[in-house]
């Protein structure tokens, strides 16, 4: 067998040469976990990989992903998001620029900051009359301020699965990722904004009915936060109450249930619960941790840098979580024992690196609707990203160490 350490390092390399190759991100993480499994256990990966895809585990991971996309669907078909929108864009018209994306944001879904993108054009663009690149980073930018914190974000569930332990304890040690996240976007952004205050069109609906219609975002939060329901069971009956609630066509169920089981989310969920279990089999953490330690490398950077390179590089967020948490376990703890600052420098360096990659695809799909250019976004993008972490990691510190 190929040594633990050794093998992660190709898994990776693997991982990251097919992603260049512009292969999908779901075959990717396939393939190097596979890869991954022949170095570490040889034949030995053949009753690995049933023990990792046959568990409760799993099928608690493949309930929460189906019920956070089919959720996602439902609120869509409802008109939510756009009852919403006509509130805070009645409240203020600069609030609205901040809050509109942070709103749909709450919404995960592949690329989801188009549809925030689309929702804000003219009010950007025509309205408040601001340049495309900084449109396209406050759009960018407010979409992903939640990651850390929202129960419906895959990494999130992904982490609280790896790690053994309920969502709620995660978002208890990753909050002050958000924190940081929401301050360095306002610090950046607000100024310029002030300069464009301008009055937006009242609404002709009351503003508390239409605070009303958010009641799906209420729910998730009364199920996980205060009636602790594991967040799989969470989401669920609050997707099946929304689907109640819209009403849907027999069309647009079925289109819901279609996008919610997506073959490729299917892929990962299998592959990363392989890949789990190979790193549990072959003891590659306790390889790692012991690696480490023989050589004096700091272990703090360590968990920071390796979900920051697996995220800057495949800008996935479950990508960073599955890849680099089961290998870090050992030092973010399991269950109750939890490592609160290492969690977090671990969560915000996955999270940061998703946020600085290229190749992410909301970013993409910002900067052409808006016609927005990389080196014009990336001067608002990578000053935020920087104070996002210091204040984040500063947090942490005065909390935990």
């Amino acid at each position: 067998m190929v040594d633990p350490v050794l093998s992660f390092i190709i898994s990776v390399a693997l991982l990251i040469g097919l992603l260049i190759l512009k292969q999908e991100v779901h075959i990717a993480v396939t393939v190097s976990t596979i890869a991954f499994g022949i170095l570490t256990l040889g034949w030995g990966m053949i009753g690995s990989t049933f023990k990792g895809i046959l568990t409760y585990s799993t099928l608690k991971l493949f309930i929460a992903f189906f019920s956070a996309l089919f959720l996602s669907y439902m609120m869509k078909v409802a008109g939510i998001l756009d009852k919403m929108t006509k509130l805070f864009a009645s409240i203020s018209c600069n609030f609205a620029s901040l809050f509109v994306p942070s709103l749909v944001g709450l919404i995960p879904m592949p690329g989801g900051a188009l549809v925030s993108a689309m929702m804000l054009k003219e009010h950007y663009l025509e309205r408040q009359r601001l340049d495309s690149d900084f449109a396209s980073f406050l759009n960018y930018w407010f979409r992903h301020i939640w990651v850390p914190v929202w129960p419906l974000f895959q990494a999130l569930i992904l982490t609280a699965v790896i790690l053994e332990t309920p969502i709620v304890r995660v978002i208890e040690s990753t909050f002050p990722a958000a924190i940081g996240s929401i301050v360095a976007g306002l610090t950046i952004a607000y100024p310029l904004l002030r300069k464009r205050t301008i009055e937006c069109r009242e609404s002709t609906e009351s503003r508390w009915k239409l605070l009303i219609a958010g009641w799906p975002f209420f729910l998730v939060v009364l199920l996980v936060f205060l009636v602790k329901l594991p967040v799989e069971f969470s989401l669920l009956a609050t997707a099946v109450a929304t689907a109640i609630y819209a009403r849907p066509t027999r069309k647009q169920l079925l289109d819901g249930i279609k996008f919610a089981l997506s073959p490729k989310i299917v892929i990962v969920i299998v592959a990363v619960m392989m890949y789990r279990q190979y790193v549990f089999d072959s003891r590659s953490a306790d390889a790692l941790l012991h690696f480490m330690s023989s050589h004096g490398i700091p272990i703090m950077p360590v968990v920071f840098t390796l979900p920051f390179v697996i995220g800057a590089t495949t800008a996935g967020e479950f990508v960073y979580a599955g890849t680099a948490f089961p290998l870090l376990v050992n030092i973010l703890g399991t269950g109750n024992a939890i490592n609160d600052l290492a969690l977090l420098v671990g969560y915000t360096g996955g999270y940061i690196g998703v946020m600085l990659s290229p190749v992410h695809l909301c970013l993409i799909l910002t900067l052409e609707h808006y016609g927005g250019r990389y080196s014009k976004v990336y001067k608002y993008i990578v000053p935020t990203s920087i104070m996002a972490v210091i204040i984040s990691l500063v947090l942490g510190m005065i909390l935990w160490h």
